[in-house]
């Protein structure tokens, strides 16, 4: 243990996440310049077999100069591409020098036929560093912990999600768990892992490992109401969302304060309306957290963001969590995460854009200053999910234009090379032929498979993608996207399959076109395919109900609807207030004999919709529960007769002149009497209006009369009884009415129920005969 405990001090700790102070030397990044590791690295074209069999030879005194060479050309390769500022001119004129030339750096780091983004600054950096995590071994759990590293910036850089890379990932932390760790290291450890799968948008993974960093530092959370003001103008105090954090003492857990660094500052709102931030009634008492409980703050707000519906709900859950961490002592990397998550969401609202778009502009600037160093900078980054920086560039952009500043926001496409969205902006200025323009010089300074599908998204041309096709020797899931999408947009849906399909055979994480691919497979009812994409959708993004539901009806139509059921279950999970989800429930609860489900679902609609009517359902669930069906799970339904009781007897409250459901409400009553009173309100709801002018009505009345008469003629009941005299002019009226028209549908019944009436004027002859002879 202590051997690793040396190695982490030197290769993992080298800068102190909470202090100014690092463990760099002065003289950090003169290693980079240095001929004597480049030499033999490019003399045998960084073979990896090669330089494993050159390390292992080495001592591990020389081994471990050469680490030290391999993270200074990484962190030389983040300050380049994603902290700022820039490296030195001497670096930067030695890595642009000839030597480098002769090898496609860029080209090396291209995953599954996908180009690492035109922004990447000096890709030989992370090529190397690769190399030497991999190959140049110092302890397994180093050599590990910074290839996973590596590999989340390595996927970083690239603009699709690489299944490769993933499967990578899956290696190296199966390698990590068989290594004992605990304390302090295997909390950040756990909060590196949770960012690395957060990049591949693996929830569950992701959620894992939030909870075993979570129980390790004993950190606490929970979101709980609190009067407040929002407003300025605001007289009352009313509930606002607040978080409560608490933490545990755990042994081995070291929590040093954050001390004050150069970082962005938090900008103000400055509305004539809105508070910068909550005045809750009984104060704020901010919780001081330490730089490692602040990451995971951080972490478990960007696993909600992927993991939960993007609505106002989502923002009200996170904004207290990013308050929090705002007011307290950042590291850099925390501060500037935690800002332009906050600017991502409050973008869209007109009220806190302004803000945004300084709090991004400030942010944007930091990236030349001097101050804070490089090192300070890249502490913590690799727990926080720090962006490159052309992606806070496109951030930027992106507000610009959700501002309607398209002109601005075009600039700065046109300058990070963002071309579809360079499309989008010249469509929206009414110059979509600029757009093929600028996409056809760049292909004719570097033709690419990524710029001829755009061309032919510009031009609208198909063969552009066709052309694309050809250019990748047919292994471009890109070019087969842009086809199919091209294809879609233009509801050729049976067309667009194939190509849809041939792309996710490449990458399968393209998580857009499996929606894609199964809204098209419903369109021309291919369950099958549709069932597919909408389960492999679900896989990578949890939070969609939308997909959920299709999923059901896919699972419906082939049959499989214990899925569907399961389906519909995690639909509600995403989306709880949608009433046409619970509809699917309720249904397909009903198809197979799901009670519980079923009377649940009712339940809800109705306090969704106020009033919801669905008498075949009310049919099977009663009619199951009076003659002791099997339910779901092969148990007798009977267990279900108080609550059907309870729901028929709320839907009657809802719908007091509905025979239907009154008649339901009878077959429930535990008593004769009882049923009989139900069955002549269910007689008074069937004979409303001009109701023996519809033979369908006069049926359901008939019937009625015929339990009615039933119940009459039971032994059980006396004769005397007012209620017979009652139900006697009830199938007498009945009778009258329906024999004017006689219907064919009908005659069964009114020569049945006629046969009940004459019983029961001789049941209640017999019954005033023997009152009589007991009064004399």
């Amino acid at each position: 243990m202590a051997e690793f405990e040396e190695s982490v001090k030197r290769f993992y700790l080298r800068i102190k996440t909470h202090k100014a102070e690092t463990h760099f030397p002065e003289d950090w990044g003169s290693l980079v310049v240095e001929d004597r590791f480049w030499n033999h690295i490019l003399d045998v074209s960084l073979d990896s077999v090669l330089l494993k069999e050159f390390f292992s030879a080495k001592t591990p005194e020389e081994r471990e100069e050469y680490f030290n060479f391999g993270v200074e050309c990484f962190t030389c390769f983040i300050q380049c591409n994603f902290t700022g500022p820039a490296i030195k001119e001497t670096v930067a004129e030695f890595l642009s020098g000839d030597k480098f030339q002769h090898i496609d750096f860029a080209g090396r780091l291209s995953m599954n036929n996908e180009e690492i983004n035109v922004n990447t600054k000096f890709p030989v950096l992370l090529v190397v560093s690769e190399i030497i995590f991999d190959s140049c071994i110092i302890n397994n759990l180093v050599n590990l912990w910074w290839c996973c590293r590596a590999l989340m910036i390595h996927q970083d850089i690239l603009d699709e999600l690489s299944p490769t890379l993933l499967s990578n990932a899956d290696r190296l932390s199966k390698l990590i768990q068989n290594i004992p760790l605990q304390g302090f290291i295997k909390a950040e450890l756990d909060i590196e892992l949770a960012q690395l799968y957060l990049r591949f948008r693996h929830v569950s993974k992701t959620k894992d490992y939030i909870t075993s960093a979570s129980e390790i530092l004993g950190l606490e959370y929970n979101l709980i109401g609190k009067l407040g003001k929002r407003t300025k103008y605001q007289t009352e105090d009313i509930a606002q969302l607040s978080l409560q954090v608490t933490l545990a003492e755990r042994e081995g857990i070291n929590r040093p304060v954050v001390e004050k660094l150069t970082i962005p500052k938090t900008f103000g709102l400055n509305d004539d309306v809105r508070l910068d931030k909550v005045s809750f009634t009984d104060g704020f008492e901010l919780t001081k957290l330490p730089n490692v409980e602040q990451k995971l703050l951080l972490t478990i707000v960007q696993q909600t963001l992927i993991s939960s519906p993007p609505d106002e709900l989502q923002v009200e859950e996170i904004l207290p969590i990013l308050e929090l961490i705002l007011n307290q002592n950042n590291t850099y990397s925390v501060r500037v995460m935690a800002l332009l998550l906050r600017s991502k969401l409050e973008s869209k609202n007109k009220r806190t854009i302004e803000r945004c778009l300084k709090q991004c502009e400030d942010i944007i600037g930091f990236f030349d200053k001097e101050n804070p160093s490089a090192m300070i900078r890249i502490g913590d980054m690799f727990g926080t999910c720090f962006i490159p920086i052309w992606k806070v560039r496109a951030q930027y952009a992106d507000m610009l234009l959700n501002f309607g500043l398209v002109k601005n926001s075009l600039e700065i496409y046109l300058e990070i090379q963002l071309w579809e969205e360079v499309i989008v902006c010249y469509t929206i200025l009414k110059m979509r032929e600029k757009a093929a323009e600028t996409i056809r010089k760049q292909l004719e300074a570097k033709p690419t498979v990524k710029l001829m599908c755009l061309l032919g998204d510009a031009t609208d041309d198909v063969t552009c993608y066709e052309k694309a096709w050809e250019m990748s020797k047919r292994r471009s899931h890109r070019a087969q996207r842009h086809w199919g999408q091209f294809l879609f947009a233009r509801k050729k849906y049976e067309e667009c399959i194939p190509h849809f399909e041939k792309s996710l055979s490449i990458n399968p994480l393209q998580s857009n076109i499996w929606l894609g691919l199964g809204f098209a497979a419903l369109q021309v009812e291919n369950w099958h395919t549709a069932a597919t994409a909408y389960r492999r959708y679900t896989t990578l993004e949890p939070d969609g109900f939308v997909a959920w539901n299709n999923l059901a009806q896919a699972y419906l139509k082939i049959g499989n609807k214990r899925s569907a059921h399961q389906a519909v279950l995690e639909a509600l999970k995403c989306n709880f207030e949608n009433w046409k989800v619970w509809e699917n429930l309720l249904i397909i609860s009903c198809d197979i004999s799901n009670f519980s489900d079923v009377i649940r679902a009712y339940h809800r609609l109705i306090d969704l919709k106020e009033k919801y009517l669905n008498i075949e359902v009310l049919n099977v669930l009663v009619y199951s529960v009076c003659n002791d069906s099997n339910d779901f799970d092969g148990n007798s339904a009977r267990q279900f007769l108080q609550k059907t009781r309870e729901l028929v007897g709320r839907v009657t409250a809802l719908y007091p002149n509905s025979g239907a459901v009154w008649e339901l409400y009878a077959s429930l009553a535990p008593v004769l009497l009882l049923r009989a009173q139900r069955l002549q309100r269910a007689y008074r709801g069937y004979t409303q209006g001009a109701w023996d002018k519809n033979p369908k009505t006069c049926f359901h009345v008939l019937n009625v009369c015929n339990k009615l008469g039933d119940i009459v003629l039971d032994d059980e009941i006396d004769p005397t009884n007012t209620i017979v005299s009652s139900i006697k002019l009830n199938l007498s009226a009945a009778l009258t009415a329906v024999k004017k028209y006689n219907w064919e549908e009908t005659a069964a019944l009114v020569e049945e129920v006629s046969t009940q009436l004459d019983l029961i004027l001789e049941k209640m002859k017999k019954g005033t005969a023997a009152f009589r002879v007991d009064v004399n």
